[in-house]
């Protein structure tokens, strides 16, 4: 696999970089030689077509440094990055494959060629520190340790297990073009690489909507608490295959104070992720609506779609009680339907509707809770709860709800995980009714701290 050769390549230049001088001459030879093989099989066997997503960056970025290190010229390398810097970062910031850690991942990759050029006398051309400077913005606008899509933990630079990657690779960029931004964690080792930023930037506030990455956030407050709302109405993935997208169009998370309640399930595994890998990437494993347990997309593979739903934002309205709208066309061929939903701000709170435009069929709405959370049920009002404090009150449109968490098959309960080969039991509540064109109202209400 060509990233792998890549990373190799690049962990031992960067280590050259910083200890190079303290090494035998018996260990430099064979650095050198393993990179002279890297440098040989890079280009020969390229990641292409539907497989050209942040593998083949890994592996441009890999065939560059090596030219820089050993003294080369690789301008084929460095065009072709520079082009895939355009491609795989969005205009607005947002990843191309639909996952904030993939994209942090190609960004890291595409930041430490940019350091490198830097320090060659040869900086890339201000076009692709401008991409690194929009993803760096779009993180600002992310919850917490936000996670959607796939997510296997791959690094570039890494000392070891980090509580949010994605900021991490955010503040380097920062540091790197000396912007103001969020500051990083005092032992982030990419500070030490790339600096620091340059002042600290204000919390982002209110509503954003990343139009290409199809993605509205929005944080403000409710009833003194501190809410953080994101609206998934982007496309499945990158590219035809779209490996490491998940079928969640039109779902939503939500953090309260900075923590997660309504989440993305995580990822799993890969290759050994059984029924378990479809699972974690299906739309009833999501904060949206299905029909029958059925998939918007259909997964054909562990990381191929058969059919791939397409997702649009038809209103967004602004102000203080905002609105957004958005729907897919996931469920038409086969059901006939198209499912619309339509998020409000209002004084009380946040309203989703869900409407089955042309025909009416048995539906389930899902709320991923995160590990740790509990519930209390009162007929059709579902109050979340972290220990003995009630963070939201969720009210639905009758008590046809269904809570449960685990289960040994997929589909029987609630389940998330918080990283990679890493699974918990988590309550997933799920309302069961007939949805039409007249709609259903699920009413989320922050509580107010008690005194």
């Amino acid at each position: 696999s060509g990233i792998e050769v890549a990373l190799r390549a690049i962990s031992l230049i960067v280590t050259m970089d910083l200890v190079g001088d303290r090494l035998g001459a018996a260990t430099r030879q064979q650095v050198g030689e393993i990179l002279a093989a890297s440098a040989y099989w890079l280009p020969r066997f390229p990641s292409r077509f539907s497989s050209a997503n942040n593998h083949l960056v890994a592996e441009l970025a890999g065939e560059y440094l090596i030219g820089l290190a050993v003294g080369a010229a690789p301008d084929a390398a460095r065009g072709a990055l520079l082009a895939e810097a355009r491609k795989q970062i969005l205009a607005d910031g947002a990843g191309a494959e639909q996952t904030p850690t993939y994209a942090a991942f190609t960004a890291e990759l595409i930041l430490l060629c940019a350091a490198a050029a830097r320090q060659a006398a040869t900086p890339f051309a201000s076009p692709v520190e401008a991409r690194l400077a929009v993803f760096a913005n779009f993180v600002a606008w992310l919850p917490p340790a936000a996670g959607f899509g796939d997510n296997d933990e791959g690094r570039v630079l890494t000392l070891g297990d980090e509580p949010d990657y994605v900021r991490s690779v955010a503040a380097a960029i920062h540091g790197f073009l000396q912007m103001p931004g969020k500051a990083a964690e005092p032992d982030d080792f990419r500070a030490l690489v790339f600096g620091a930023p340059s002042e600290p930037a204000p919390a982002a506030r209110g509503l954003q909507t990343f139009t290409q990455g199809g993605l509205s956030v929005w944080r403000g407050e409710t009833n003194g608490r501190s809410i953080d709302l994101t609206f998934d109405h982007g496309p499945l993935g990158y590219l035809s295959i779209a490996a490491h997208g998940h079928a969640d169009a039109l779902s939503l998370t939500l953090c309260i104070d900075g923590e997660p309640v309504l989440v993305d399930p995580g990822t799993w595994l890969y290759g050994s992720g059984g029924v378990w890998r479809d699972w974690f990437r299906s739309t009833p494993a999501h904060n949206t609506l299905n029909i029958e347990g059925k998939s918007q997309s259909i997964i054909a593979g562990m990381f191929n779609w058969s059919h791939k739903a397409v997702a649009e934002l038809v209103e967004s309205a602004p102000g203080t009680h905002w609105k957004l709208r958005a729907r897919h066309d996931g469920y038409k061929s086969r059901f006939g339907v198209v499912h619309q939903r339509t998020v409000t701000h209002q004084a009380d709170g946040i309203v989703v509707s869900d409407q089955l435009l042309g025909g009416r069929r048995v539906a389930e709405i899902v709320f991923q809770l995160a590990a740790g959370l509990g519930t209390d049920r009162d007929e059709n009002t579902v109050t979340v709860l972290r220990g003995d404090e009630p963070l939201i009150a969720m009210r639905f449109p009758d008590a046809a709800v269904d809570i449960r968490a685990g289960g040994d098959a997929p589909g029987q309960g609630g389940w998330v995980s918080p990283r990679f080969g890493v699974r918990q039991p988590a309550e997933r509540i799920a309302w069961r009714g007939e949805v039409g064109e007249d709609g259903i109202e699920i009413h989320l209400a922050a509580i107010r701290r008690p005194l």
